[in-house]
């Protein structure tokens, strides 16, 4: 009894047992002519170059797709030491007087241009002040632009007051001016003049041109694999 349960187990099972008295063996072994074998099936892998692209508005560069957005910096203004802004102006914190100076008190026709007379000459428009008395060009009988019977006449002084040379009169007040400071920054990006640009950067898109090719993420190729039956063979 104890033998043909032995025998029984060994034709169930197919094991090489030493104590069934003979050696089993029934696996096959498999082979590939081109590809590379994968279990019971040959691959064959095709590859092509990958076809980068980016999304609207990106631009693809050294392997990255980047947009750049321009936009104004951030202006801040300023003045030197001694002067302090007003508007677009710088104005001393020192302010001075004003002067008092006489000019020539000018008919409201005076016409500060200049005169061509009948023999082609020329002559500035200009009052003079000559042994304290103020005199300036006058034209006696204009014709087509010519100048005839031109003579000095004689006016009086008027007194002005005014600022200074080198300074301006602001509200009633004589004041130095100097040019604003203006200094630009960036929140956020790199500033270029008076604009700050900002660019964001991402990976490109990778497309495979040929249909039933993939892109393997592992290999950065494009691939197509081809699955056939592998042949077989008896050991």
């Amino acid at each position: 009894m104890k033998k043909v349960l032995n025998i029984f187990l060994c034709s169930v099972l197919a094991l090489t047992l030493t104590a069934c008295g003979e050696k089993k063996e029934s696996s096959k072994k498999y082979y590939c002519e081109e590809g590379t074998l994968n279990g019971e099936n040959c691959e064959t892998i095709e590859t092509e170059e990958v076809k980068q692209s980016c999304e609207d508005g990106y631009t693809l560069e050294d392997g990255k797709c980047t947009k750049t957005t321009t936009t104004n910096a951030k202006a801040s203004q300023s003045c030197s030491d001694g002067y302090t802004l007003s508007g677009n102006t710088c104005l001393s914190k020192e302010t001075y007087d004003k002067v008092t100076t006489q000019e020539c008190l000018l008919p409201a026709e005076y016409d500060i241009g200049e005169y061509t007379y009948a023999d082609g000459t020329k002559m500035k428009n200009v009052a003079s002040v000559e042994d304290g008395e103020c005199w300036y060009n006058s034209c006696n009988t204009w014709k087509n632009g010519i100048c005839y019977g031109g003579s000095l006449a004689k006016t009086d002084f008027t007194t002005v007051t005014s600022c200074p040379s080198g300074t301006k009169e602001v509200s009633g007040k004589c004041y130095k001016t100097s040019q604003v400071k203006t200094t630009y920054t960036c929140e956020s990006g790199t500033l270029d003049g008076s604009k700050c640009n900002t660019t964001e950067t991402k990976e490109p898109l990778n497309n495979c041109e040929t249909d039933g090719f993939t892109y393997n993420s592992e290999t950065k190729t494009c691939e197509k694999v081809t699955t056939t039956k592998a042949l077989e063979k008896e050991n």
